[in-house]
């Protein structure tokens, strides 16, 4: 993300490089003294001025990167808390989603189970019409061997009524 403009500022201010001075000379000694204590008076307000603009450039650079820092934490918290709130929804919906494929996941094995309960119901029946078969059915082949042997018997009557036994 751009930050903007590089901001800069000179602070190399020469504090020792008085430009004024030694410019003019005096010819007399008497102005002499009154030029050295004029000369260092306006030095020492130089100076002063050359200082509080030096402090007047540091503040506006240090409201100017406290500005910058500002305008950069807001917008760093914008982006968090939007990719808190994007994480959130995803959540959400993966939450909604999950619960939703769970459902279908649970009615899927309740229908199972309930065809399973059907199936072993139908097994018991067949089970049950199986035995009862076998249980007629055996009971037919006894009738029905009962009626053989009667039926063995009445023609063994026959046979010994047409033939008769000699006895001997």
């Amino acid at each position: 993300m751009p930050r903007g403009k590089e901001k800069t500022v000179d602070f190399d201010l020469q504090e020792d490089v008085l430009p004024f001075m030694g410019s003019q000379d005096s010819n007399g000694s008497n102005g002499s003294e009154d030029n050295d204590a004029f000369q260092i008076a306006f030095a020492q307000q130089y100076r002063a001025a050359l200082e509080k603009k030096k402090k007047e450039q540091q503040r506006k650079f240090f409201v100017s990167g406290k500005k910058l820092v500002s305008k950069e934490m807001e917008s760093t918290a914008g982006i968090i808390t939007d990719a808190a709130r994007s994480a959130e929804e995803l959540f959400q919906a993966f939450t909604i989603n999950y619960a939703a494929e769970d459902d279908r996941i649970r009615s899927l094995w309740s229908a199972i189970l309930e065809e399973e309960r059907k199936l072993q119901k139908l097994s018991k029946q067949f089970q049950s019409a199986i035995v009862k078969m076998g249980q007629e059915c055996e009971t037919e082949q006894i009738q029905g061997m009962a009626k053989a042997k009667e039926a063995v018997l009445e023609t063994q009557k026959v046979i010994e009524y047409v033939y008769p036994k000699k006895e001997l």
